[in-house]
């Protein structure tokens, strides 16, 4: 039975838009970010991390605007490179792969408690994709300015400003004075950024943990303000507030921790990076070249500069580098690959077979790090046919001393 004029049209229209599915399907992306809304303080930025991911079956370059209210200085950086705004993201078809960007946001000085409302939007260069975000921002009265003017404590630090590499604690030593005529316990306190922790220790007894202390009429204690920044802080400047209060009297002292960069420099042979090639024991023949792959990488979170490598080896032995120098070497978390450095060892070309010790050194403004290698050398193989030779002379005179010999 024959397929009339309307099943034909149904037939048309169904694959059509069976075709028009499957074309809408290859391209996707998502953005979002995990926290909508947030609350902070008057003199906090905002740092927000969005995520976009490309759940599509091409690659696509997304444009990225932010709209909000005015005077906050809203953009986008990147996650890797702080301070470096971005204005779009090429997004590879990898439902699996996820690209950070950082929203960063600042409230304006005298900005008013109350909530604040952002638009991220993404959109594809062709603008036939598009994913908007919003984000609630409340902006809360800071505490620290609710405190009272007029105190009978008085707080002090002799160094209000520490600078440490990051992983490393913060420590300052703050004294208390009681200006009243009664002793009083003094409650401490502390605001720090988010996801960092601190806490308060008697200044001699670093081990005990306080969060309260006596001081007695008209005198001073001192006690140590410890803070610890999370894991993968960014390099910057963070504020940090101590306060102590007693008896209704409050007092604050503004504090700042500089986190700055940490130098890693590591070096190794090609079988400790690959588990093939050459240990850090090596053959070599005397008066040839011996070439040997090094590599050197930076496990910190700051750029090396600067680094020179050079060699000390055995008198008359010869030693060269390419590169000799790199004027930068990344943080190899950014880089995800170490530096190939290839070394040329000639050894001297009479030297007495052994071993030798030559070490190779790869020095940075920041850092240094120092390869020891054994290499064990051998006579070349054309003095080995001199001694054969030799040999056959010394055996060809010894016969015909023996025939004359045996004639007479």
């Amino acid at each position: 039975m024959g397929v009339g004029p309307k099943a034909g049209w149904v037939a048309l229209v169904v694959s059509v838009l069976i075709g028009s599915m499957g074309w809408a399907a290859e391209r996707s992306f998502l953005m979002y970010t995990e926290y909508p809304t947030v609350v902070i303080s008057p003199d906090r930025e905002l740092s927000l991390d969005t995520i976009l991911q490309n759940t599509g079956l091409s690659p696509e370059t997304v444009a990225l605007r932010v709209e909000g209210p005015a005077g906050w200085n809203a953009r986008f950086e990147t996650s890797s490179y702080p301070t470096m705004q971005i204005g779009a993201v090429y997004l590879l078809p990898d439902p699996e792969k996820k690209t950070t960007v950082r929203f960063k946001a600042k409230p304006p000085t005298g900005v008013k408690p109350g909530m604040y409302e952002f638009k991220l939007t993404a959109t594809t260069v062709d603008q036939k994709l598009t994913q908007v975000v919003t984000v609630q921002v409340e902006v809360q009265a800071s505490a620290v300015q609710e405190l009272p003017q007029e105190t009978k404590l008085a707080l002090s630090v002799t160094y209000p400003s520490v600078e440490n590499p990051a992983g490393k604690d913060f420590a300052y030593d703050i004294t208390i004075r009681n200006q009243a005529d009664t002793e009083r316990v003094v409650s401490l306190r502390a605001q720090v950024p988010l996801l960092w922790r601190a806490y308060f220790t008697p200044r001699w007894q670093t081990d005990t943990r306080i969060t309260s202390i006596k001081v007695g009429a008209n005198a001073t204690e001192t006690v140590r303000f410890v803070v610890t920044p999370p894991v993968g802080v960014e390099d910057g400047e963070y504020p940090l507030v101590f306060l102590a209060q007693a008896d209704g009297d409050s007092a604050l002292l503004e504090l700042k921790a500089v986190v700055t960069g940490t130098y890693d420099l590591r070096v190794a042979t090609e079988a400790e990076l690959t588990g093939q090639g050459d240990t850090r024991n090596i053959r070599a023949t005397e008066g040839r070249e011996r070439l040997f792959t090094l590599y050197l990488w930076n496990a910190g979170t700051a750029p090396l500069t600067n680094v020179s490598l050079y060699a000390t080896k055995p008198s008359g032995w010869e030693v060269t580098f390419e590169p000799e120098k790199l004027e930068e070497v990344k943080p190899v978390s950014l880089t995800q690959k170490p530096e190939k450095v290839v070394v040329k060892i000639k050894p001297a070309a009479r030297a007495i077979p052994g071993d030798y010790t030559v070490s190779l050194v790869a020095a940075a403004a920041q850092d240094r790090e120092q390869m020891d290698l054994r290499v064990t050398v051998g006579a070349s193989m054309g003095w080995g046919w001199v001694g054969v030779g030799v040999v056959v002379v010394v055996v060809a005179g010894l016969t015909g001393v023996f025939v004359r010999l045996g004639r007479r």
